[in-house]
C-alpha cells in the first residue's frame, strides 16, 4: 500500500471504517452479537492501515479481514435472496441490495489488499 496521504490511497482504510459502521448498525437494529467480530475486524484493519500500512503483518491481517467480510456478506446476501420467496419479501427487498453492495466493497478490499502491487 502507498504511504502517502492522498484520498485515493486511503480508500481501503475509509471503506473498512464504513463497513465497520455498517455492521455496527446491523447489530444495533437487531442483528446477532456475533457480528461484533465483523465490527472488530473492520475497525482493526482500518486502524492498522492508518498506523502501520507498511508493516509485515498488516497486509495479511487486512486480507483476512476482507475475506471474512466477503464470506459474511455473501452468506447474508444468500439469506436475503432466499427470503424473497418467503412471507417477508419487504425485508429482503431492503437487505439484498445492501448486502450486494457490501459484497462488492469487500471484494474490492480483498483485491486492493492482496493482489495490488506495492507502489
Amino acid at each position: 500500500m502507498k504511504t502517502d496521504q492522498s484520498l485515493v490511497a486511503r480508500v481501503p482504510t475509509i471503506l473498512f471504517f464504513v463497513a465497520g459502521v455498517f455492521w455496527a448498525g446491523i447489530i444495533v437494529t437487531g442483528g446477532g452479537s456475533l457480528l461484533a467480530w465483523a465490527v472488530l475486524t473492520c475497525f482493526a484493519s482500518g486502524a492498522f492501515l492508518i498506523l502501520w500500512a507498511s508493516s509485515w503483518f498488516t497486509r495479511p491481517l487486512v486480507a483476512a479481514s476482507a475475506l471474512f467480510g466477503v464470506v459474511l456478506t455473501v452468506y447474508q446476501l444468500y439469506l436475503a435472496l432466499v427470503t424473497l420467496g418467503s412471507g417477508l419479501p419487504g425485508l429482503a427487498i431492503v437487505s439484498a441490495p445492501l448486502f450486494a453492495v457490501f459484497t462488492v466493497i469487500y471484494l474490492y478490499l480483498f483485491y486492493a489488499c492482496t493482489w495490488r502491487k506495492e507502489e
